[in-house]
């Protein structure tokens, strides 16, 4: 009988925002099915198996959902996560300009950020790889999220003891070392979490990560706030920022006992009634659409023209079906980012609502996401992630058309709404698909391929569109908005276009 690969590696799941709307990684899919490059059984993945007393198992995990020890412990790593990373990213600028950042100096703190915890994520997967990969991975997530109990603390000392241009400085060395060591250690922990389990109930697993994703970050986020109510000033962020330090560490522990389970409850040979299972018409492997989709992809592999050119450059993996992802997800996601700078001045300035109204709107995208999860992972397992993610993307590419018109303030809450339902698909697609395309072997490198492109896109998106702002009139803003809209128009046709088989 054959064995079923083990070792599955694991990727993050990249952030594709809207103003108002923070969509967190979801986790990523897997759908690998028999083809030329596979061993037949492929398709089943490493499903897991309840080891009885007297060495008897029950298939209860071929019912098509991922086994409850796996989701348990799956959930709470995303969960723990977000935490973590809902109060280090929604008030890294608040604090930055609390130690005594201008301007100047906090667009440059943003996109320097933005570049390493994202911009490295390929090289952080190459890294992981070349050595010896689980002390790497555990070692960089430590310092990554272990650097935020002295990140707030250490600042927040010297500032009281009198030095602030100290404590700045040496809040940027600390964020810089912990974004190096996220993006080290991001890709393949978040390929390996969640494809944990097998690939049957995959897509309800990641929407569940997903849903623990966003209220985990909007915990973390309220939790913050209530804290600098508390406890105002550099000393109440150094307190938030080591506390969710300690629930980024739990979360490392929560990864480490995940794949721990499921190194326990993985069988290494399937029995015959599941190989004979899969056969069947309706199984729970994967539908029609996904066979069909997996086919074509196979036959698309190989890199041509630009796309080979990129890969060569920057050690992407050279697959045209991924770079046909990779460049349209990007071009979608700069102007995706424009609308950031943008929104805000619209609604604060032109049309004078107060500050917190943004703060409303957001927890309404969040909340439409949340909701919307288990429909968009239904959906992904019937018609199959490619199709759903043109639909997602055509869905997000058309939010900018809401805000130019927004000429009154409550006009902003049914886009809001509709701008969570829509990147929430958008980002639960997209994770299917990537893992979809990538071999076990390369999930961290597709991935962090992925999130190299669009975090870079992004940053530039973001710094065009806040140097626009700043040189026109309040009442040109809605410019902005149809620039993002073309943009996004043309990255959600390059992501569309089937890439043309190599000759």
């Amino acid at each position: 009988m054959p064995r079923v690969p083990a070792n599955r590696k694991r990727s993050p799941e990249i952030p594709v925002t809207d103003l108002c709307s923070v969509v967190r990684p979801a986790g990523f899919l897997s759908v690998r099915l028999p083809t030329g490059n596979d061993n037949g059984l492929e398709a089943v993945g490493r499903h897991v198996v309840a080891q009885q007393p007297g060495g008897s198992q029950t298939l209860e995990e071929f019912s098509g959902r991922v086994p409850k020890p796996i989701w348990r412990w799956g959930v709470v790593e995303a969960f723990c996560a977000a935490v973590w990373s809902g109060p280090t990213a929604s008030f890294l600028s608040a604090f930055a300009v609390e130690l005594g950042a201008g301007g100047g100096q906090l667009g440059i703190l943003l996109a320097l950020n933005t570049f390493l915890s994202n911009g490295l994520q390929l090289q952080g997967a190459r890294w992981a790889r070349a050595g010896s990969g689980a002390r790497r991975v555990y070692g960089t997530a430590m310092v990554a999220r272990g650097s935020w109990l002295v990140a707030g603390a250490l600042p927040a000392a010297l500032v009281v003891a009198g030095y602030p241009v100290t404590a700045l400085v040496l809040f940027l060395v600390v964020l810089g070392i912990a974004s190096v060591a996220a993006a080290a250690a991001s890709p393949a922990m978040g390929a390996r979490a969640s494809t944990a389990g097998g690939e049957s109930g995959r897509t309800r697993y990641l929407a569940d990560r997903a849903i623990a994703t966003w209220v985990g970050s909007l915990i973390g986020t309220a939790a913050m706030t209530g804290l600098l109510q508390v406890v105002p000033g550099v000393t109440g962020y150094g307190v938030g920022f080591g506390v969710a330090g300690l629930i980024g560490l739990l979360g490392i522990g929560a990864y480490a006992t995940l794949i721990a389970t499921e190194r326990r409850l993985a069988i290494r040979t399937l029995p015959p009634l599941i190989a004979l299972e899969t056969t069947r018409p309706g199984s729970a492997a994967a539908s029609t659409a996904t066979v069909r989709e997996v086919g074509q992809l196979n036959r698309q592999d190989d890199a041509t023209g630009v796309w080979r050119a990129m890969a060569r450059r920057f050690g992407a993996p050279p697959s045209m079906a991924l770079g046909s992802i990779v460049i349209g997800a990007a071009i979608l996601q700069g102007g995706a980012s424009m609308i950031g700078p943008a929104a805000p001045i619209w609604l604060v300035r032109y049309l004078e609502v107060p500050a917190s109204y943004l703060g409303a709107l957001s927890l309404m995208s969040s909340l439409t996401a949340i909701a919307s999860q288990r429909l968009w992972a239904r959906w992904i397992d019937r018609a199959g992630p490619g199709r759903v993610l043109n639909f997602a993307g055509a869905g997000a590419a058309l939010i900018p058309i809401g805000w130019m018109l927004v000429w009154a303030p409550w006009v902003a809450i049914p886009l809001n709404l509709y701008s969570g339902v829509a990147w929430g698909g958008y980002s639960l697609a997209m994770t299917s698909r990537l893992l979809q395309l990538a071999p076990p072997a390369e999930r961290p490198a597709y991935l962090g391929t992925y999130a190299a492109a669009v975090g870079i896109s992004g940053a530039i998106g973001s710094l065009l569109a806040g140097g626009v702002v700043a040189f026109v009139p309040i009442g040109w803003i809605p410019v902005i908005f149809l620039a993002s809209f073309l943009t996004r128009g043309l990255g959600w046709w390059s992501l569309r276009a089937k890439p043309a088989p190599a000759a």
